[in-house]
């Protein structure tokens, strides 16, 4: 028993010794995969004790917002191509330059309508006006000289409608073809004498589809409802119906 323990010993003393006089193996230097890829050195270093579906590397998801985010870039993406008032649009102009522009396109619009409504071309005026209106109106806001164009082509535009309405009731009104002859005057009121009509007419009665509201010496007045509203022509003694042409008054 006691030889044996003594054996214990004696390999216990000489295993101390050895590890006492140790050298550290050097480390082996990392190759050039590991420096190339990732990937690669998990796989030789204590990766290399995990199982395949537990290695990973780390992928940020897509749109993930960093801790180092691009401020000009979030705000392209929520403003456009204008960030803080400091980029020009994508024509490469200025927005100075793009409302000049659009100023001096409004000008000449306002004088292609002008033209319009000087040559009593109702149609073409209102078909411009609504078309530039549209353009206009939002930007109403950026510019004075916009908003003044803006409101005279609102006001082209009103002027436009009622011309036209009047033109189409004045052509209603003339293909009743109504022709005065002539006027008794008569202390008691005076009558106007109607072509194709039996009698002589008084004040506030009907012709056609029209009411007398005026007997002149030489004029005859008549109220005419067209597209539900009132419109007052007049014929003179002796005047034709289809003498006028369209939009006069006299």
């Amino acid at each position: 028993m006691s030889s044996l323990r003594a054996l214990f010993l004696s390999l216990l003393v000489l295993g101390f010794a050895l590890h006492a006089g140790e050298v550290p193996a050097a480390q082996p230097k990392p190759t050039t995969v590991e420096k190339a890829d990732p990937k690669a050195k998990k796989d030789i270093g204590p990766f290399s004790q995990l199982a395949a579906e537990e290695k990973w590397i780390f992928d940020p998801p897509v749109n993930r917002q960093d801790i180092f985010y691009d401020l000009e870039s979030m705000l392209e993406t929520q403003l456009g191509t204008e960030v803080a008032g400091q980029k020009t649009d994508q024509g490469g102009r200025a927005p100075g330059d793009e409302i000049e522009a659009l100023r001096e396109w409004a000008k000449r619009e306002l004088a292609r309508v002008e033209t319009f409504i000087f040559e009593r071309k109702w149609d073409d005026a209102l078909k411009a006006t609504e078309t530039d209106i549209k353009k206009l109106q939002p930007r109403v806001g950026d510019d004075s000289a916009i908003a003044q164009i803006t409101e005279k082509m609102k006001r082209y535009r009103a002027q436009a409608e009622e011309a036209k309405i009047f033109e189409e009731a004045q052509a209603k009104f003339d293909a009743l073809g109504l022709r005065v002859e002539g006027i008794l005057w008569s202390p008691a009121g005076s009558l106007a004498v109607i072509s194709g009509e039996p009698r002589a007419r008084a004040i506030n009665e009907r012709v056609k589809d029209s009411v007398i509201i005026n007997i002149d010496t030489n004029r005859v007045d008549f109220l005419f409802h067209y597209n539900r509203r009132r419109f007052e022509f007049q014929r003179y003694v002796g005047e034709d119906a289809t003498s006028k042409k369209p939009g006069q008054t006299n």
